[in-house]
């Protein structure tokens, strides 16, 4: 008895399986209908990656001594920039006469940066340029000087590219598609 209920349980599920088999080879034909017309283009690539134009440093904050100082910078959706793993190059470029030389921050001893939120300090979802030398306020008049940002999202970072810590200003804004 018990051998007739599985052999009628092993049929029936023969049937069964035969049927979707059956259905599915109909409602899967290529002669269904026409395709539709071909999406639009995609994104370059770097759709997601925000760079700055070249700017003069404007300080939001000096100390006493006028030896240090921090320029504010907000960032659009800072807590899923940084959540998802989002980065941040900053670069200095230094005008030579009619030349001029990029350094990636940080530079030397004066020169640095870091995404913060540190609202008990007044500075809230930001990129935050500092700088630290004597006169730091003359910075702010110095045609010389200038930087530029790039804030690459978490998404738009190829985990198999090479580091961008370690590319330099020409390589990155290659890498990137960025006019420079």
């Amino acid at each position: 008895m018990k051998t007739q209920t599985i052999q009628t349980l092993m049929s029936k599920t023969k049937f069964v399986l035969l049927a979707f088999l059956v259905a599915f080879s109909y409602s899967c034909s290529p002669e269904d209908g026409n395709d539709g017309a071909p999406g639009p283009a995609g994104e370059d690539g770097n759709a997601n990656v925000v760079s700055s134009d070249w700017f003069s440093i404007q300080f939001d904050y000096t100390n006493g001594a006028n030896d240090y100082g921090y320029m504010s910078i907000d960032i659009p959706n800072y807590q899923e920039f940084v959540d998802n793993g989002g980065m941040a190059m900053v670069y200095l470029k230094q005008t030579l006469g009619n030349d001029y030389i990029i350094h990636p921050l940080p530079f030397e001893d004066v020169f640095n940066f870091a995404l913060a939120n540190v609202p008990s300090e007044g500075v809230e979802n930001s990129l935050i340029i500092f700088a630290n030398q004597s006169n730091v306020i003359d910075l702010e008049t110095e045609p010389n000087l200038t930087f530029r940002y790039v804030l690459v999202p978490g998404n738009a970072m190829n985990k198999k590219a090479t580091d961008l810590t370690k590319m330099s200003y020409e390589e990155a804004m290659s890498h990137f598609k960025i006019k420079q």
